[in-house]
């Protein structure tokens, strides 16, 4: 195996108590040699202040640490801020909450070593709950356009990518404060790359009260539904065999999250969406029908209705 260095780009906001644990985990992997590149996003803590002095201690040779700041808000602008100073063939994105498994990194070089033609590898991902308990998450091996649209399989933390690749496909759209990794993974699928699944679980999420995605829909109304659009637009823009089906898949995704809002106590959010997405779409009759029992279904605790769409 030729060991080629992975880059590894960390964006951070107010992580002080957090942010070690993090960098410890990538510190951790069993491979060399790694490129860090931590970006701050405008942190009123002591973040900074604890990452340049975990940098004295862990840098070297063979594990270099670059700490840079973006002052735009959002985490898909501190991303593409650290893209612009990735040199290596291969890399990857880590949010500043979670935890890499040691092995994560050599199990991905590995496998780019043995297949040069792989534009982006994935792996399984689990959540830690309160109870310290690991919850894997889904995982898919195909469909993965489907899986993406309903689940996000390449959520943040869940692969590694060719640098230029990429770059070529226009980065992380950085106007979207929410489900952007939800829009780029759909754009990466959609540009066809060369893709290996791992079945493991190579990373453990531990979800924030205080994170981009928080603990609930309502407080971000709007957010959610420009990333949506963001997916349509892309969608309407290039062609591909699937696009109607796609869009499909779109529209039950507003559907689900008008659901959510309503779930939330927030029946005025939902039903406008709802409404909205009905009449703005030219399905038949009866699958306007069907989107109607989707929102029902799920606004009082019916799960996995996406069964039901597709």
């Amino acid at each position: 195996m030729i060991y080629r260095p992975l880059s590894i780009v960390v964006p951070v906001k107010d992580r002080e108590r957090l942010i070690v644990r993090c960098l410890d985990s990538i510190y951790n992997q069993t491979y060399r040699p790694i490129r860090l590149i931590v970006v701050d996003n405008n942190s009123t803590d002591g973040t900074v202040a604890a990452v340049e002095k975990w940098k004295e201690v862990k840098e070297s040779d063979d594990f270099t640490v670059k700490i840079v700041s973006e002052s735009r808000p959002g985490a898909a602008a501190a991303r593409n801020r650290g893209l612009l100073e990735v040199d290596t063939d291969y890399m990857l994105f880590f949010d500043s909450d979670d935890v890499m498994l040691p092995e994560l990194a050599v199990t991905v070089m590995e496998t780019f070593d043995r297949n040069k033609k792989l534009d982006v590898v994935y792996w399984r991902t689990a959540i830690v709950n309160d109870k310290e308990e690991v919850i894997p998450k889904r995982f898919a091996r195909f469909d993965l356009i489907r899986r993406q649209v309903y689940n996000a399989v390449l959520s943040t933390q869940a692969y590694a990518i060719r640098t230029a690749f990429i770059k070529r496909i226009g980065a992380w759209n950085d106007s979207l404060l929410c489900w952007d990794d939800l829009e780029l993974g759909l754009r990466i699928l959609l540009n066809e790359p060369t893709i290996k699944g791992i079945f493991r679980v190579l990373v453990h999420i531990y979800p924030q009260v205080n994170s981009i995605t928080g603990t609930n829909y309502y407080s971000k109304v709007g957010e959610w539904e420009k990333a949506l659009d963001c997916m349509e637009h892309y969608v309407l823009s290039n062609s591909h065999v699937m696009s109607r089906k796609i869009l499909e898949m779109i529209t039950y995704r507003r559907i689900n999250l008008a659901a959510l809002y309503h779930a939330e106590g927030y029946p005025e959010f939902g039903e406008t969406l709802l409404h909205k997405t009905i009449s703005e779409s030219n399905l038949p009759k009866w699958r306007k029908k069907l989107l109607s029992f989707i929102y029902n279904y799920t606004r009082l605790g019916g799960r996995a209705a996406y069964l039901l769409w597709t």
